[in-house]
């Protein structure tokens, strides 16, 4: 797959062309840059009862800068954005330092724990909220039974307050992943030091942990403030009017109100105010520091609990206790769930009535949801299996293709996991119309595998480049065709994290419901059948649904983490 210098003697080398690079820009072109400039151009269209008239108007710009509520919706969006995403900071840097720092034997099951929910249906977590805030839910039954409040309050639920906690709740592991890995690399040997020349604890991390460190938490602040934007499923199920945001608008321009060209323009607009927003943010979280590996020194062993000072005792129980507190604010709303998918009674509120398994055995005679669950686990079949072929397939060009431009085109073909969900399913419906595929089944593979696809290629490229390159040229050498050394040498060495990789992507399309909201037609997947089932009624078989796709989801995590990251003494054998 590496580009094979020809020379002869006296002759300068010349490059043999590289045909396999040749899809890459085709997948490139087709599903990333066309259809966010067909995005573009529809901006400048202008609609007529519901279809879109191409000639060049500047109406919708006008119309969008003029208008006030347009204005308040985007600041207003940008806010519970920002806010959720540094609430989600302020909680998962410093539980991210004390995982990587004070952690030995459990630190890869803490770290987990934290990122398990990430892959949790979405639904049933923002579900869970509005069990736990509505009027009848769990927080306004506690108040009033410690006698806080006479009764119920509608202060916790639809309003801003409710969407900034759900999200800040969702964006958590994202930021996470982001800081735990940055802390990760700083060498101990490096934190030694700093303590040797007679820094405090303080001064070490402010002068050498956090500008080590800021530049890589920036991702993950960044991919929160992305989720943040781009969701209109949040803020519609637990902010109602009061929590309304611009993705709601914009959702709405290509459902009810039939505009395109107007939800275009706005789409356009969110998209330059989140790259300005990102650009401020990487601009002020930039760092000067060099990470290294080398010398990473020992790990600090804590002192024995009994040769602890009564304060000092003090100190590490309350590190432990807000240790756990994160854990509790991500896995209490999921337990929620769980209980009530057992209460006899269809009223979400404490006491529990008495137990019951009736919502799981009603679930077999229940048509539509069987429908919606099939079409799930097709499209999650298909999107996977050509996500993974592909996948796979452009990590070999990535893994021998060296220099900055593989690495642009890489971070291009990202783009659709970086872009808000709202204008991913726009532009994939708007390509879709454009080439005419119809609504079902065929619109939505195309919009899942393009965030399926990327999954499998960073995990396998990531792989790729770890294994010794010379296990493919000895083979090549003893006369091994391509195939016959990718069958022999590099797929067993690989195949874990294809596996992983797919298992990943496979849970991800499964519980995708915000672009697959613009592409499903009359046949609904499962998350957009159970969308509507929570819009437009509650059935306590809900919670029965959720708590099963959450297990589901939850043993393909767990499969997907060992294949990805086998143990030392597997991976060794390998």
């Amino acid at each position: 797959m590496t580009d094979v210098a020809i020379s002869t003697p006296g002759a300068p080398a010349r490059r043999r062309p590289s045909f396999d690079r040749v899809p890459v820009y085709a997948w490139l072109l087709a599903l990333v840059i066309l259809p966010n400039l067909l995005l573009l151009a529809t901006s400048f269209t202008r609609s007529s009862g519901g279809v879109v008239v191409y000639e060049l108007n500047f109406g919708n710009y006008a119309s969008v800068f003029g208008s006030a509520t347009v204005q308040l919706l985007a600041l207003k969006t940008i806010v519970v954005a920002a806010i959720s995403a540094a609430l989600a900071t302020l909680i998962a840097y410093p539980l991210a330092f004390y995982v990587s720092r004070n952690l030995a034997r459990s630190k890869t099951t803490a770290a987990l724990l934290i990122v398990i929910p990430l892959w949790i249906s979405l639904l049933m977590r923002i579900f869970a909220w509005r069990v736990i805030l509505g009027e009848k839910g769990l927080l306004n039954t506690a108040l009033m039974q410690i006698g806080l409040i006479s009764k119920p309050s509608s202060l916790f639920l639809y309003t801003s307050f409710s969407v900034v906690l759900t999200l800040t709740s969702v964006a958590i592991p994202y930021v996470f992943v982001a800081a735990y890995t940055a802390i990760e690399r700083v060498p101990f040997s490096l934190v030694e030091a700093a303590r040797d020349n007679g820094a405090s604890a303080l001064r070490t991390f402010t002068t050498v942990i956090w500008p080590l460190t800021r530049q890589g938490t920036a991702i993950g602040v960044a991919l929160a403030f992305l989720m943040a934007v781009g969701d209109y499923v949040t803020p519609s199920m637990v902010g109602g009017l009061n929590g309304t945001m611009l993705g709601m608008v914009i959702a709405s321009q290509f459902g009810m109100a039939g505009n395109w060209s107007l939800g275009a323009a706005q789409a356009i607009y969110i998209l330059i105010l989140v790259a300005l927003c990102l650009g401020v943010l990487f601009a002020v979280m930039r760092s000067r520091g060099v990470l290294t590996e080398v010398d990473a020194g020992v790990a600090p062993v804590p002192a024995p609990w009994s040769s602890l000072t009564p304060g000092a005792k003090a100190k590490r129980v309350a590190g432990r206790i807000l240790f756990l507190l994160p854990y509790v604010y991500l896995y209490a709303p999921l337990a929620v769930v769980t209980l009530f998918s057992f209460n006899d009674s269809t009223v979400q509120s404490l006491p529990l009535k008495g137990f019951t398994l009736k919502w799981y055995l009603d679930l077999p005679s229940n048509g539509p949801l069987l429908g919606a669950l099939w079409k799930s686990i097709q499209l999650a079949f298909i999107s996977t299996a050509l996500g993974a072929v592909i996948g796979t397939a452009f990590a070999f060009v990535f893994a021998g293709w060296p220099g900055r431009i593989s690495t642009i085109i890489e971070n291009f073909i990202a783009l659709p996991l970086a872009v808000p969900g709202v204008v991913l399913g726009i532009t994939m419906v708007m390509a879709a119309s454009v080439v005419g595929i119809p609504a079902g089944m065929g619109r939505l593979v195309l919009g899942h595998v393009v965030f399926v696809m990327p999954v499998v290629m960073f995990i396998v490229v990531s792989r790729l480049r770890r294994i010794d390159p010379s296990f493919a040229l000895a083979s090549r050498d003893l006369g091994a065709d391509a195939w016959r050394t990718f069958r022999n040498i590099q797929l067993p060495m690989i195949q874990s994290a294809i596996i992983g990789g797919a298992v990943l992507g496979f849970t991800l399309s499964i519980d995708e419901v915000v672009v697959s909201l613009f592409l499903t037609g009359n046949e609904p997947t499962l998350p957009v059948y159970v969308w509507n089932q929570t819009r437009f009624g509650f059935t306590p078989s809900v919670n029965a649904i959720f708590t099963c796709i959450g297990v589901f989801s939850l043993i393909l995590v767990v499969i997907a983490q060992a294949l990805i990251n086998p143990a030392p003494s597997k991976q060794n054998s390998n």
